[in-house]
């Protein structure tokens, strides 16, 4: 600029004749015009544009008039080009890129950036992109290696979005899951990874019978099959295995098969009895309930269970007469010509009377005898006392004075009667002790 201004100051001082036609020094935005000559008719002046900006026009000429043709030029912000390619990765779309613009890049679905990496770019002022480096990287999944399982597919040292994988179990296992997994773009596998599961063999077959596990081949823990025989056949044994473990690792059977046999036993037959249900056959396994008619008592188990080798658990019951045993009265005996019997038979009567000295407490009874009758449960018809002479005449006033309450006689009433009652109590008492 100052060599601008003592230009001008020369031309000034110039004699009119000799001044030559001057350009004026144009003041442009962002860049200046340079020129070896002064800036007088017929120079000639190039745009020089600061960095990151660019001319309209690269050259100017000075005119006789004072003017710059073309007109006096200008700077406009320079741009990059379109950014370049990066490798699984884009950007948001745009039309310019001016000198400063910064990009960013995303990486696509199933690719993650490069830790440590910065995914920005920037238009330099030499309108080129900053250096990108490699940003993204393929999406990895933790090794899908399972327990007592192995890959059918190939084995790979590293595991990236898209890859599958196929799993088979060892022998005794059983695979859970799905058998084929896919790596997905969030570096978790789909569906899950599945295990392999400790299982039992096909159970064990029997002749003439089959187990509801039949096409299957493998058993979980706590599996259960049920057999069954052919008809007419019984089932001797278990009817179910449950796959187990023995040993808190491997897994087995329960227990030992069963057989199908034609196991009968013979019609259990109970005179005076009854059983239930009602059949025609006896298989293996069958429970019978027995009971018996009245006036007969079941000897032995009310019930019995036919077994595997044809018998009856416990043995079939009988039913025996209902007895009575002697009846037994205090101060009496039994009036019969035959004297006593060990038992005595369902609704047989006998006579009963008092010793001398002691009487029923009815002196009404006819020869002061008592009937017993022996009932079907094995018991007595109510049997009678036999009481001291005097103490009979002692029940029946307190029977009476208890009949008295029961049928609402006068308060006033009673008490006499209670007091009569007294009296006679003490006569008795003093009977008693003369008689002593």
């Amino acid at each position: 600029m100052p060599g601008q201004l003592l230009a001008v100051l020369v031309l000034l001082l110039q004699p009119l004749g000799t001044q030559e036609s001057q350009c004026p020094i144009p003041s442009i935005a962002h860049g200046q015009l340079s020129s070896a000559e002064n800036f007088t008719f017929g120079s000639t002046a190039t745009l020089q544009c600061d960095p990151g900006f660019v001319g309209t026009a690269s050259t100017a000429r000075c005119t006789h008039s004072g003017r710059w043709y073309p007109r006096v030029p200008s700077c406009t912000p320079g741009q990059c080009r379109h950014p370049p390619s990066v490798e699984f990765a884009d950007f948001q779309p745009r039309r310019e890129f001016p000198v400063g613009t910064t990009l960013s890049y995303s990486c696509r679905a199933g690719f993650s950036l490069i830790p440590g990496v910065s995914p920005t770019i920037t238009c330099l002022q030499n309108f080129t992109w900053s250096a990108v480096p490699r940003l993204c990287q393929k999406v990895q999944c933790p090794s899908p290696a399972i327990p007592h399982g192995t890959e059918t597919s190939p084995s790979r040292a590293e595991y990236t979005f898209g890859q599958q994988v196929e799993f088979q179990c060892d022998h005794g296992f059983m695979l859970r899951g799905s058998d084929r997994v896919q790596c997905s773009s969030d570096g978790i596998w789909r569906p899950p990874v599945p295990y392999c599961d400790r299982v039992c063999g096909p159970p064990p077959k029997i002749t003439n019978g089959q187990h509801s596990g039949m096409g299957f081949t493998q058993f979980t823990y706590g599996s259960e099959v049920k057999y069954s025989c052919a008809e007419g056949l019984s089932l001797i044994g278990n009817k179910s295995l449950y796959c187990t473990s023995e040993d808190g690792e491997n897994l087995t059977w329960s227990g030992r098969a069963p057989e199908c046999r034609a196991v009968r036993c013979p019609k259990p037959v109970v005179e005076r009895g009854r059983m239930s249900p009602q059949v025609f056959t006896f298989p293996y396994g069958l429970l019978l309930h027995f009971s018996c008619e009245e006036g007969f008592r079941l000897r032995g188990a009310a019930q019995s269970q036919c077994l595997a080798d044809g018998t009856w658990d416990p043995p079939v019951p009988t039913c025996q007469p209902v007895l009575c045993p002697p009846p037994q009265v205090p101060f009496g005996k039994l009036k019969s010509p035959l004297g006593e019997q060990r038992w005595y038979q369902t609704n047989e009567t006998v006579t009963l009377e008092c010793l001398p000295g002691y009487q029923f407490p009815d002196n009404g009874m006819m020869e002061n005898a008592w009937t017993a009758t022996c009932l079907p449960d094995g018991s007595w018809t109510p049997l009678p006392k036999c009481m001291k002479e005097g103490d009979a005449d002692v029940c029946q006033e307190v029977h009476y004075i208890k009949s008295t309450f029961e049928c609402g006689m006068p308060v006033e009433k009673v008490k006499s009667l209670l007091e009569i009652q007294k009296l006679f109590l003490e006569i008795k008492k003093l009977e008693m002790e003369l008689e002593n």
